[in-house]
């Protein structure tokens, strides 16, 4: 047994020595750091010429990806998750805050009708805080920024497909009236408030999970937990103010509604997207599915830096100038001189 260990040791020694000299071979044939040198130039050339086609390939495989995202967000009703959707919100948020702060101006001032008196209600999304001075908030239109929010997220999360006006509504009124039992929970219980939006924050969610789904359950059983004191709205309040809000949004021109028959008798009105935001979410998509490109490790080793803007990767994704596979080798070899 003594004179056989060595034996395998040897054997052993001799597959790695040859495993090694593979691996060593095939360093110097492809180069080692971008510093590759051959007398074969046909061969390196060709080798770039893969290397760009894998390139493409990498951007092709993040367009697919990217396009990917996008139909199982609108499947899901969660495009406000997406970039263009996130942009969408960016966008509108200030100018949707203005006009809810003017239309409460206006209602304050006894301005009539059902949906101004809804107003009411989304008051119960601010904190006690905004009320110490009524000027505050007639001069700080940003106050609104949270409702303005919710309504866009709400709005947005369907804007690809077009849906009924009352469907959508209920929607708006719902989640304003969750925000505004969230608030009443933060003024009353601010330790536990804290407790609750640690834990919903970073890596604490779960990952594969609906975010807002998941975060409506939390505070929902924390504020039943706690007894949290608050009148629910009515459904017809929650149409109101939703249908108030749908028609802000139509005001900045991100939806509209029409009427449309069923029969003679029923007409149901939906709300869609205009065709100027349909046409700007294929632009954006147009122009950003190929920033994203699926990153594999490089065939070839990375080319040196010229300068910020000319390096690593061989293809025109990552470089400013398109370059043939043969003037990349020319380059290359300029380099290592």
């Amino acid at each position: 047994m003594g004179t056989e260990l060595p034996k395998t040791n040897a054997n052993s020694s001799v597959e790695e020595k040859s495993l090694l000299q593979q691996q060593l071979e095939e360093l110097v044939k492809v180069g080692v750091g971008g510093k590759f040198r051959n007398q074969n130039t046909e061969d390196y050339v060709k080798k770039i010429e893969e290397e760009i086609a894998f390139e493409e390939a990498m951007i092709r495989g993040g367009i697919t990806r990217y396009q990917k995202l996008i139909k199982d967000a609108v499947v899901d009703s969660q495009e406000s998750t997406t970039l263009y959707g996130i942009v969408l919100q960016q966008k509108y948020i200030t100018e949707l805050s203005k006009l809810i702060n003017k239309e409460v101006e206006s209602m304050t001032s006894g301005v009539a009708g059902n949906r101004q008196t809804a107003l009411k209600l989304m008051c119960q999304c601010l904190p006690k805080s905004a009320f110490i001075n009524e000027e505050f908030i007639h001069n700080n239109p940003n106050v609104w920024d949270t409702v303005s929010l919710i309504a866009l997220k709400n709005v947005i999360d369907g804007i690809s497909a077009e849906t009924t006006l009352n469907k959508l509504a209920i929607k708006l009124g719902t989640a304003l009236m969750l925000e505004a039992k969230i608030t009443i929970f933060k003024d009353e219980e601010k330790d536990k408030y804290n407790q609750v939006a640690k834990r919903l924050t970073g890596k604490n969610m779960p990952q594969n999970a609906n975010r807002y789904l998941y975060k409506r359950k939390v505070w929902t059983y924390c504020m039943n937990k706690h007894n949290l004191q608050f009148d629910d709205w009515s459904k017809e309040s929650q149409l109101h103010l939703g249908v108030k809000i749908v028609s802000l949004c139509e005001q900045l021109g991100l939806v509209r509604h029409q009427n449309r028959k069923t029969n003679k008798i029923k007409t149901i009105c939906y709300v869609e997207a205009t065709p100027k935001i349909v046409e700007e979410i294929k632009n954006f998509n147009i122009k950003n599915e190929a920033l994203y490109p699926k990153y594999l490790p490089m065939l070839m080793p990375p080319r040196e830096w010229e300068n910020p803007f000319v390096g690593g990767y061989y293809g025109k994704k990552h470089n400013y100038k398109q370059q043939s596979a043969k003037e990349i080798s020319q380059s290359i070899n300029k380099e290592n001189k």
